[in-house]
């Protein structure tokens, strides 16, 4: 009986997480469950670095694409959640930066979270009907454009977003860095990760944990 109360437990839980660590997906290929809207290339790479290895996702380069890279997690839709992943930009030069999204409607609608390490800064926007607009927010050092943070090429860091209705607040480092609040898009949308710049970036142990 009580080895039943705890699994019922642990059911409980668990309920509404998804965890994605890409061990178990095709090399080479973009991984089951998830899609690119773009037609922009993403695939499944070892590396012996990973947190969780021995696989990443990474983003291929987007030179001479018209639009930053998109990978979407098509298994969850939701309008609140609690979204994480961890991801290691590939060097500071040349633009590269690292992204989150939720509540992505189409291209053309969704908030992303950018982490530039060329820039050293972490941007919130909200894209809508294809316009992108950056969102004030309170806490943390202002940097030119967002919040100014130590992001390091070449390192691998944990990002994470936690969205209900119009309030966000983002964590690096599992460190609470600012908040927000934003009634621009508040329908359910799916989550995933965005990647800019000639090297990309690479991810993992993606987790989204559906609140609502």
């Amino acid at each position: 009986m009580r080895t039943l109360v705890i699994a019922a437990a642990l059911t409980v839980l668990a309920y509404g997480a998804e965890n994605v660590n890409y061990d178990a997906a095709r090399k080479g290929q973009l991984p089951t469950g998830w899609s690119a809207p773009v037609a922009h290339e993403w695939e499944v790479r070892p590396d012996k670095t990973a947190p969780s290895g021995p696989n990443v996702l990474e983003a291929a380069s987007d030179k001479g694409k018209s639009e930053p890279p998109l990978a979407l997690f098509d298994k969850v839709v939701c309008r609140d959640g609690d979204l994480s992943v961890k991801f290691r930009i590939e060097e500071s030069r040349g633009g590269n930066a690292a992204g989150i999204v939720w509540r992505y409607q189409d291209p053309g609608n969704y908030y992303l979270l950018s982490l530039s390490a060329d820039e050293g800064n972490i941007v919130l926007r909200r894209i809508r009907n294809g316009v992108a607009e950056v969102i004030s927010t309170s806490g943390g050092k202002r940097a030119g454009i967002g919040v100014a943070e130590d992001v390091r090429a070449g390192q691998w860091h944990v990002v994470k977003v936690r969205f209900r209705g119009t309030q966000m607040e983002v964590f690096f480092g599992n460190r609470s860095v600012f908040t927000a609040v934003d009634s621009g898009l508040l329908t359910p949308g799916k989550t995933g990760l965005w990647a800019k710049g000639v090297k990309g970036a690479a991810f993992d142990d993606f987790r989204i944990d559906k609140k609502g």
